[in-house]
């Protein structure tokens, strides 16, 4: 019986070759297996401007997570919506940022909060059992109140726009402890701020010069980023820049951030730099090491690094200014740890916060200055000669300090130059196949906008 049922289906199929068996089953089993929501889907495509309709596709490089890779390029998850309250306690290892990501809140918005100073410094120290509550409407924080002790409580509210923290104890208002500025800080008071010394005149040579090359139409269209700074006199910089605040897919050019990450770590005694770990870190730049750059990596610590980049005393990622270096992924094939939050890149920078890591490296802001003679000596002498190096071979009197970075079209450059009392920034960011010639065809002409040409080209080597 069974046998002769068989048959009659296996006839029925050869006649009606269109009929099928319904697989809607089959997908949902599917779906069962894909990974988990998290921020960096939500924000795999990101709005250009506040009142544009248009996304543009964030590139999910390297993309070696084979869980991300079978996704959809479509899919698309949805953001918190509607005005609700978040009830959170504290778990090791739990931080403001982590909390905030995870439920897809505004990065933003706890920048802001985070920024306030010693009104919301204690929002930085969680403890596990802690309470925490967040008034939440759609991506944005309208409020969030930290129970910190039975009898004290940190509520930081929006009002009008703008955050206002209040600490209380048994309801009553009390002062938030002070800030001790330290030496260092009296010191960064002495130089400007970098992005705010735009050159006119630097700037319309600038872009005369990429005209000139025939590149200004890939800088309309976003696919080459630039920036030149001279820094011969160091308290009175010259900015020029095109599509300066662009974050872009940079590659290993941000392993100056791990780089930072180290010295940092150094300087305050909890890393040594002994012989192996100055080792590690030339090995990093000069060579780009991505074995080092990982163990380097892994010493400072994944977050410990994120937390250094995005602090008051740095801001090399600031998303009040659409991020800057970030480092969110080891260089090897585990899939990234943290995507940067405003454009899902594992590896990304602008070439403003690229130059302002130069220019901070310059002036000792970053770290002393014996430890900044240290990180000089990393930078200098490398050993890629592309792009930059490349470009700047018919210039002998130049010095170089510089790390570059390529994955597939995408290319970055940059350097702190010196020549003849000279000294200049250069960063170029490109995503085209052609990315590394553009950038070596552009150094020189750069180069010779900062140093006359008398020295540039008869000063012996």
């Amino acid at each position: 019986m069974r046998r002769k049922y068989l048959s009659g289906l296996l006839s029925t199929l050869l006649l009606f070759p269109s009929a099928h068996v319904n697989s809607e089953p089959l997908k949902s089993a599917k779906l069962k297996h894909t990974i988990k929501s998290s921020l960096n889907d939500r924000l795999r495509y990101k709005p250009i401007g506040s009142s544009s309709k248009i996304y543009k596709h964030i590139p999910f490089e390297p993309l070696t997570d084979s869980k991300l890779t079978r996704q959809s390029k479509n899919h698309f998850v949805g953001v918190n919506k509607g005005d609700k309250w978040i009830d959170i306690t504290i778990q090791k290892d739990d931080t403001l940022y982590s909390i905030v990501k995870n439920n897809g809140l505004s990065i933003k918005d706890l920048y802001v909060i985070m920024h306030m100073g010693s009104d919301s410094a204690a929002l930085k120290h969680l403890r596990p059992g802690q309470k925490i509550r967040i008034h939440a409407s759609d991506k944005n924080i309208l409020e969030i109140i930290q129970q910190q002790t039975t009898t004290r409580q940190l509520h930081v509210k929006k009002s009008d726009g703008n955050y206002v923290a209040i600490t209380t104890q048994n309801g009553v208002k009390i002062d938030a402890h002070k800030q001790h500025y330290t030496s260092r800080v009296a010191h960064s008071n002495s130089f400007p701020q970098l992005t705010k010394q735009s050159d006119t005149a630097l700037q319309a040579r600038l872009e005369k010069t990429i005209n000139k090359l025939g590149l200004m139409d890939k800088i309309r269209k976003k696919k080459l980023a630039v920036a030149l700074v001279d820094i011969t006199n160091l308290e009175k910089p010259r900015l020029a820049s095109l599509n300066g605040n662009e974050m872009m897919y940079a590659a290993s050019l941000p392993k100056i951030a791990i780089l930072l990450g180290a010295f940092v770590e150094i300087e305050r005694g909890n890393m040594v730099l002994d012989d192996e770990t100055r080792e590690a870190l030339t090995q990093m730049i000069r060579f780009s090491s991505n074995e080092y750059a990982t163990k380097m990596l892994h010493k400072v610590g994944n977050q410990r690094l994120q937390d250094i980049l995005m602090s008051d005393r740095f801001k090399l990622y600031d998303p009040q200014k659409n991020g800057g270096l970030w480092v969110g992924k080891e260089y090897g094939k585990n899939p990234a740890f943290e995507r940067d939050p405003l454009h899902n890149l594992s590896h990304g920078a602008t070439v403003l916060q690229a130059a302002r890591f130069y220019y901070l490296l310059e002036t000792s802001q970053l770290v002393s200055d014996k430890l900044t003679r240290e990180m000089k000596e990393i930078l200098s002498h490398p050993m890629i000669n592309h792009k930059f190096v490349k470009g700047l071979a018919d210039r002998p009197e130049a010095t170089i300090y510089r790390k570059s970075g390529t994955w597939r079209q995408w290319h970055a450059d940059s350097a702190l130059v010196e020549a003849n009392g000279y000294k200049y920034i250069a960063v170029a960011l490109a995503e085209d196949p052609s990315g590394g010639q553009w950038l070596a065809d552009l150094i020189t002409p750069m180069h010779d906008l900062i140093v006359p040409s008398t020295y540039a080209h008869y000063t012996p080597r």
